[in-house]
Order: structure tokens, then C-alpha cells, then sequence
């Protein structure tokens, strides 16, 4: 369209025509393919177009270990603690609002390690370790991990401010519409990618549809976790993209440690464990 309207003031003649979707075509009689030419010269001379650098593309296998670790940690957690009942996991780890509201932070935390029975630990083992997948691929596993986790106990923080009482929940899936929403977030926020953003936004808000038709679904928990992880998507999208290996690994390691820590808080009072 520039090259047209650079010709229009030169007075040369000429037709624009679409060839394509995304591409088009000057036509210019040979009479004055001469004078056109000079002039297209000229001005790509004064006006050259930014050059694109093709993307670094992740390898094909990256991602894939976060994925899979954080799958067989939470069916693993759920083989060790159980299904919903009364235990000391449930009574000490659930994220009771009022009792988060209290002061037990840790609730927020521990929360999304347990789950009802082996059909939820299931769902978000595969749904999350696919997610958690793609987001390593894009931003690294470490900063990936922080970035699910972090979505997941803001999405819990905010459901219990919300709720304050008469309300318990448990399971991974705050954290796994966390990560829905930063993918969206990063798609959104990427030139390339803008036009594609509505698919993981589409398919969270179907997500959440369906699963907030359960009786027991926190649909508070997921509707906040989704927000946060939009939040942390659009916020993480303007940083650099860490490169460093060891020090992503490290990042891993510390975000796999976060439950760890709050579990020992949550029975840091005890003289026995569960077990």
C-alpha cells in the first residue's frame, strides 16, 4: 500500500491487485517501469523495512519433564494422602476460607495438592502437566512453574477473601486455569501470535463452564485463578525470557519446594505426622 501511494505522487500509473489473503501486486505498463522503479528505490532507501529475526523455536522435547514431573507428583500426593475424608491431610491442608482469612496461609498453598478422588487427581495431573508443558516452552520450566503456582494460590487467596466462611475446597484446578490464562495472556500480548489469542481464552471460559455446573465445584477458585493468571501472563510477557538452564532448574527446584514447606508449616505443631 506504501509502494501505491509512493507511485500515485509520481504520477505513474499503475493497478493494485490482492493476489492472496496477505498478499498483493503493483502492475505498471513498461513504459514506466523505468521511472517506477527509481522511485520504489528511492524511497525503500529512505524507508527500509525492519528487519524480522526469525523466533528461536524450543526444542522438541522441552517442557515435556515439568510436565510430566508435576502429573506423577499430583497422582502420587493423592496415592499418599488419599481421598477426601476425615484425615489429618484434609483437616490440616484444605483451603477453608475462614480459616485462610484467620491467618493460615499455607491453606492456600496446600490445597492444591490434594483432591477428592482419584477422577479429579486424574483430570488435573493430564490437564495441568499439558499446560505446565506449553508454558515451559515459552517462558522455561522454572519461571513456568512459578508462574502456575502463583496463579493458583492468588486465584485461592482471593476466593477466600471473597467467600470469608462456609466454604472448603481442594484440588489443582485454581493453578491449572492459571496457566490457561497465561498462555491467553502471552498470546495476547505477542504481535505474531495476537489473532490466536482467543483459543486458550475460549477454551478456559468453556473449561469453566463446564466445571462450575458441578455441585462442588470452586467456582471461585476457578474464576480467580484464571484472573491471576491472566495478570501474571500480561506482566510476565514484558520481561526477558531467562536462558539460563541451570538457573531455570533452580527456579523448578524452589517452586517444587513451596508445598513442601507449607506442609511442614501445616503440621509444624504436631508431634506426628499423618503417616
Amino acid at each position: 500500500m506504501d509502494l501505491s501511494l509512493v507511485l500515485d505522487q509520481e504520477g505513474i500509473a499503475h493497478e493494485l491487485r490482492a493476489i492472496s489473503g496477505e498478499q498483493w501486486t503493483l502492475e505498471i505498463g513498461d513504459a514506466d517501469a523505468g521511472r517506477a522503479e527509481a522511485a520504489l528505490a528511492a524511497f525503500e532507501r529512505e524507508n527500509p523495512f525492519p528487519a524480522r529475526h526469525a523466533r528461536p523455536q524450543p526444542a522438541a522435547g522441552e517442557g515435556i519433564a515439568a510436565g510430566v514431573i508435576f502429573g506423577l507428583a499430583l497422582l502420587a500426593l493423592h496415592v499418599w494422602t488419599g481421598p477426601e475424608s476425615d484425615n489429618a491431610w484434609f483437616a490440616r491442608g484444605s483451603a477453608e476460607a475462614a480459616q485462610i482469612v484467620r491467618g493460615e496461609w499455607w491453606r492456600a498453598i496446600t490445597a492444591l495438592t490434594l483432591h477428592a478422588d482419584a477422577g479429579h487427581a486424574a483430570g488435573n495431573a493430564l490437564l495441568g502437566g499439558l499446560l505446565l508443558t506449553l508454558l515451559a516452552r515459552r517462558l522455561g520450566a522454572g519461571v513456568a512453574s512459578w508462574a502456575m503456582l502463583l496463579a493458583g494460590v492468588l486465584g485461592t487467596v482471593a476466593a477466600a477473601q471473597l467467600m470469608r466462611r462456609h466454604f472448603i475446597s481442594v484440588g489443582a484446578s485454581t493453578a491449572v486455569f492459571g496457566a490457561l490464562a497465561e498462555l491467553a495472556a502471552l498470546q495476547a500480548a505477542d504481535p505474531e501470535e495476537r489473532r490466536r489469542a482467543w483459543i486458550p481464552l475460549g477454551a478456559g471460559l468453556a473449561l469453566l463452564g463446564f466445571l462450575g455446573s458441578s455441585k462442588h465445584a470452586d467456582l471461585a477458585g476457578h474464576l480467580f485463578g484464571f484472573a491471576a493468571g491472566v495478570l501474571l501472563g500480561l506482566v510476565i510477557a514484558r520481561l526477558p525470557r531467562l536462558r539460563s538452564t541451570p538457573l531455570q532448574i533452580a527456579l523448578a527446584a524452589c517452586a517444587a519446594a513451596v508445598p513442601l514447606a507449607a506442609w511442614l508449616r501445616a503440621f509444624g505443631h504436631l508431634t506426628k505426622w499423618p503417616w
